[in-house]
This record gives C-alpha cells, structure tokens and sequence, in this order.
C-alpha cells in the first residue's frame, strides 16, 4: 500500500509540473539536426545546427537573436567537362538574425511555441545550370524561416526542446548558363533537438 501511495505523488508531480514564476524570462537553446530538400528534384540532406538567446515578456512573447548553419549534399550530377565524373549537389549556408516566438501553456510541463525568424545568410551552393554545368557560387541574402517547436521541462530552469522549420531563401542558384540571373532555391525543412535552458 505504502508503494501505491509513492507511485500516485510521484505522477501527482509530474502532472503539476514546474512551477514558473511571473514577470520577464531569459530563454537560451541549442539544437542539432538535419536539414531536408524535400520541394527540389536535388533531394538534398544533411546536418543543421541551431542556437538561440532571447527574452521573453510575460505574455509569453519573446524576441531574441538566431544562429543557424547546414551542409547538405543531394543529388548526383555528370560533369559537363567530363561526364565520367560524378559530382554531388551542395547545399549550404549560414544564418544570423532576429527570431520572434510565442508560446503557449508556459507554467505547463510541455510548452509549445511558433516561432518566425528574419535573418541575413551567407551560402556557397554547388549546384548545375540549365547546361548541367556544376557551378560554386557565392550569395549573401535576406531570408526568412517559420518554426513550430515544443519544450518540455525537467524542472523549473532546464527542458529539451524540439522543433522543426521551413526555411526561405537562405540560398541562391543561377538557373540560366547565359545570363547571371538567380533564383532562391526551394523552401528547406529543419528538424532540430537538444537542451533549452529557462532562467
């Protein structure tokens, strides 16, 4: 009986969850993960990794500052020049900007949140032309993503969190072997976990 009793506090705990205090909130995340390509016919993939700092006001709004970078490499490509020799689509960049996010349930265990993010990224992708001629280019642009993530708490200061994102024009390509006219690349997906700390 005396067991019974232990069982049902412990699962009492649980469901109350950690308790958080009013007022404003620091809030710092670092996760890793994979990037996917899945609108392209380049099928690109390869690892992520995502850092964020930010504080939140009470309503469960916050704004803080993003770093995210990837490498991918997708679909492989005959070259023009020697069409014995293969080479792989790269697809890379990195990213520092602003990201906003609001969560909701914030005094729950679990806390779900949106988030979106304006960023500057800097990529060199290695990608074919309409010739199938593999070029690396160099591009420095504005891009913009949209999260949805989960958190959910050990205690009152640290969690995990997990999240996943559509990435918009973090990178570039030139389509046309005549002209240097580029285009954003299709939309990337972000899977990303790791530890999320509340302070």
């Amino acid at each position: 009986m005396e067991t019974k009793w232990k069982w049902l506090a412990l699962v009492g705990v649980l469901a109350a969850g950690p308790a958080v205090a009013g007022g404003w909130h620091g809030y710092a995340s670092l996760g890793a993960g994979v990037t996917l390509d899945h609108f392209s016919d380049w099928r690109a993939k390869g690892p992520t990794l995502q850092a964020w700092l930010g504080v939140e006001t009470p309503p469960g709004l916050s704004l803080g500052a993003v770093f995210e970078t990837t490498q991918t490499w997708g679909q492989q490509f005959a070259q023009a020049q020697n069409p014995s020799q293969l080479s792989r689509v790269q697809l890379d960049y990195t990213a520092v900007g602003i990201e906003a996010r609001l969560r909701f349930l914030g005094d729950k265990p679990v806390t779900p949140w949106l988030g979106a993010r304006l960023a500057k990224s800097w990529a060199k992708p290695f990608t074919p032309n309409s010739l199938g001629q593999l070029r690396r280019e160099d591009f420095d642009v504005t891009s913009m993503a949209f999260r949805v993530g989960l958190d959910g708490w050990f205690g009152d200061h640290w969690g995990v969190s997990v999240a996943t994102a559509l990435q918009f024009c973090d990178l570039k390509f030139t389509k046309d072997a005549d002209t240097d006219n580029s285009a954003c690349a299709k939309p990337l997906q972000s899977i990303t976990a790791g530890p999320v700390l509340r302070f």
